[in-house]
């Protein structure tokens, strides 16, 4: 560890936490202790985290109060993490439903509240409170991986995202942590080519990006191969991951993709870097993937639901954003995006953006993005960003697999370009149904 490095770890970010009001520097060391735990550790660690949390959740927010009455249920009868089934499944509709309010403790102190507000898959505003502790230990928790990718506190990186940062403290922040912020905003040949200079000028060990903006930008440095500068990793976070995008972002950069998963109340989720499936924060939550019919699965394709138990500004229990996971004994071993990221066919079978992905990446050349729409009238169209190599024999290839996959009529349209929304996400499937 250098000098920069050890100050970085253990001077500044302390400093940092000070300032801000911030656990992250304490909660990063209780990570590292929970490294070596056993099973049965984290298991009795997250029983009494869920006691408390339900004790308070039940004292102080009204949602949870009337539930619980109404379930004729009482604080004892949630003792471990199996006793979550006694409870319904919240989400966004939900909450929006009651009112926010709602689901905010009564108890706990506002200045210890930290505001949020997620777009989602469909850019719909949802806002809501984490506690400090909660948002620390979720910082920490990405830490931590970037740590086991080789990265060390001081160390540069660059970090892609949308709009300004915001307040002074923020690029303090930023300027302790040797962070070089990049608004992303418009799409465009010389702005790609600016962000691309700035990389090769900083030289930083790990870009972390949405997918579509580092995805663009490895398309534009293949195109413009003056561009060699390749960091330890690239981070993505925010939206799915497809293969095609990892492969290609890989092979533009000359180094590896570490994926994330987070929303509200999710557990930081990140692949490992031996990109054998994903690692959940135990410590910070309890993450249940459910089949369509609410049971629990350790093998297949299912929807997360999470219980952040950290979060007493407005506690997620049991909450679902509606994301699928697959898994293989009981580890997450892709993100499968957003349920609206896929088309369910006749007799159920599902097809999901890495289908398509995979699909358009080795069975044809010649598209260099894609966005299903599903009409109203059931049939389907591709709209489609193309290159030189797209030519009638592609196109037909195309019509003719999906309208026998999906036993629906299937059209193409050839579009400039695929807006993204305003998050810098770009919806892959739409639904008009």
């Amino acid at each position: 560890m250098s000098f920069r490095n050890y100050i970085s770890e253990n001077v500044f970010l302390p400093i940092s936490d000070l300032i801000a009001g911030q656990n992250v520097a304490r909660s990063f060391r209780f990570l590292k202790e929970t490294d070596g735990w056993s099973q049965e550790q984290v298991i009795d660690f997250q029983n009494k985290r869920l006691r408390m949390l339900i004790r308070h959740a039940v004292e102080s927010v009204p949602y949870y109060n009337d539930l619980f009455k109404s379930l004729n249920l009482s604080v004892d009868d949630i003792q471990t993490k199996n006793d979550l089934r006694k409870l319904p499944i919240v989400d966004k509709s939900i909450m929006r439903r009651e009112g926010g309010d709602r689901f905010v403790s009564n108890s706990y102190p506002v200045k210890k509240r930290v505001s949020h507000c997620s777009s989602g898959s469909t850019g719909e505003p949802f806002s809501y409170f984490t506690s400090k502790e909660s948002d620390g230990l979720n910082t920490a928790a990405k830490l931590s991986t970037w740590y086991q990718a080789g990265y060390r506190m001081g160390d540069k990186y660059i970090k892609i995202a949308n709009g300004e940062r915001q307040g002074v403290l923020k690029k303090l922040q930023d300027r302790m942590n040797n962070c070089i912020f990049v608004p992303f905003y418009s799409i465009s040949d010389d702005n790609l080519k600016a962000i691309l200079r700035l990389v090769e000028e900083e030289k930083p060990s790990i870009i972390r990006s949405y997918p579509i903006p580092i995805y663009l930008l490895a398309q534009c440095r293949l195109d413009n191969p003056g561009f060699v500068f390749c960091p330890k990793h690239i981070m993505t976070t925010g939206s799915t991951l497809s293969t095609a995008y990892r492969e290609l972002i890989e092979k533009a950069f000359c180094c590896d993709v570490i994926d994330s998963y987070s929303c509200e109340g999710t557990p930081n989720t990140y692949e490992t870097v031996s990109h054998d499936g994903y690692k959940v924060s135990d410590a910070f939550g309890i993450i249940e993937v459910l089949d369509e019919n609410d049971n629990v699965i350790t093998d297949g394709v299912g929807r997360v639901i999470s219980t952040d138990l950290w979060n007493f500004a407005q506690p997620f229990i049991r909450y679902d954003a509606h994301d699928l996971v697959e898994v293989r004994n009981g580890k997450i071993t892709r993100i499968m995006g957003r349920e609206c990221d896929s088309l369910v066919c006749s007799g159920g079978i599902r097809y999901t953006v890495h289908n398509f992905s995979r699909f358009f990446l080795h069975e044809v050349s010649g598209v260099t993005a894609y966005q299903v729409v599903k009409k109203k009238d059931g049939s389907i169209l591709f709209n489609l960003e193309v290159n030189n190599d797209f030519d009638d024999t592609v196109k037909n290839h195309i019509v003719k697999y999906w309208s026998e996959q999906l036993q629906k009529s299937v059209r193409l349209e050839i579009v400039p370009s695929i807006p993204l929304m305003k998050n810098n996400k770009r919806r892959v499937v739409v639904d008009e149904e």
